[in-house]
């Protein structure tokens, strides 16, 4: 709480100094809130932009990804394919007369 001084309180009177005082406190106390307010607002906007940032940054990684998976994919199943033809052609040489 905020004093108002001898010389204020003299001239003043102590019920108009006591008054004095508390719309003091009011006032700093209104200031506090708005400005608290305004920080948590900042703030909170801020932390939307940045999680709507990192939502699409996830996303186009998880595209990568899936790409990524795709082609590895198609890789092994053409690896696949070659060695099942190549063991089925060296049975078949082998079964086959010459």
């Amino acid at each position: 709480m905020q004093r108002v001084s001898a010389v204020l309180r003299e001239r003043l009177g102590d019920m108009a100094a006591r008054d004095l005082e508390h719309f003091a406190e009011d006032l700093t106390n209104d200031w506090s809130d708005h400005v608290l307010q305004t920080a948590t607002d900042r703030f909170e906007h801020r932390l939307a932009v940045e999680m709507a940032a990192l939502r699409v940054e996830m996303q186009r990684g998880f595209a990568d990804l899936r790409v990524e998976l795709l082609r590895w994919s198609f890789f092994f199943w053409i690896g696949q394919v070659v060695a099942v033809a190549s063991v089925l052609a060296l049975m078949l040489k082998g079964v086959l007369p010459k």
